[in-house]
């Protein structure tokens, strides 16, 4: 029988709104999407690293950080686009391309790069032994959730006149995008990245913060510092 093998993907397309190539600006001295590739180089399950994307620029930093690159067409990056498009058209192509098979992919999100050198290893081991279909990492902050819906705020989650301790709350996850492990086959049957046996991966508090706005450039610029990552074994990028 055929081992199974897993692949990283990471999508990085070139226009983004709030943040000019938001993909690869510099966060603690590297550019943003080397992290998720360093990630992907240290693992011991995934086996090759492709970047899907639009752009030169960020096909040239990828390259050069280690990566292998497929070219997406302009009308599978825009803001509407789905993430699951463009998978599924990077394993065809890779699959043309290079003429591998592919069972696994792990989707790796560059704009959530807080990753301890675990983390991704961590997460496959699991997705692996709990014979799962697909997998997405989280972070359990036990928040108190509010909904605002025609001009009046509702809790969601909880009893506002019953506040119940942390230790005594039911854990409630939240997606921080920084890894999806899935397999193939769900892709092409829900075209989702979650579908059939669904498991979590609890990450560290602080991995939450996925790179949207101004303010989150600010706190990732200012937590990503060497230091940090040295002390958190957070995941670090060698230097081009």
């Amino acid at each position: 029988m055929r081992k199974k093998n897993f692949i990283a993907i990471i999508p990085a397309r070139a226009s983004s709104k709030e943040i000019k190539n938001k993909n690869i600006i510099p966060i603690g001295g590297h550019p943003l999407i080397s992290y998720s590739i360093e990630a992907a180089k240290k693992s011991k399950f995934v086996k090759d690293i492709y970047v899907s994307t639009d752009g030169k620029n960020i096909a040239k930093i990828a390259r050069q950080y280690g990566a292998k690159v497929i070219i997406r067409p302009k009308h599978m990056a825009r803001d509407h686009s789905q993430i699951e498009d463009s998978v599924l058209y990077t394993i065809n192509q890779i699959e043309k391309k290079y003429g591998k098979s592919i069972d696994n992919v792990v989707l790796m999100q560059p704009t959530s790069p807080q990753r301890n050198i675990k983390d991704l290893d961590n997460a496959i081991k699991k997705f692996i032994e709990k014979k799962a279909d697909s997998l997405f990492s989280c972070t359990n902050l036990y928040p108190c959730l509010w909904q605002e819906k025609k001009s009046k705020i509702k809790p969601i989650n909880f009893n506002p006149q019953k506040r119940k301790n942390r230790q005594k709350k039911i854990p409630q996850y939240i997606e921080n995008g920084s890894i999806y492990v899935t397999k193939r086959k769900i892709y092409e049957t829900y075209k989702s990245r979650l579908g059939g046996k669904i498991l979590n991966y609890v990450m560290a508090s602080y991995s939450v913060t996925e790179l949207d706005t101004k303010e989150d450039l600010i706190f990732l610029s200012t937590f990503l510092n060497l230091t940090t990552r040295k002390k958190l074994k957070l995941i670090s990028p060698r230097k081009i």
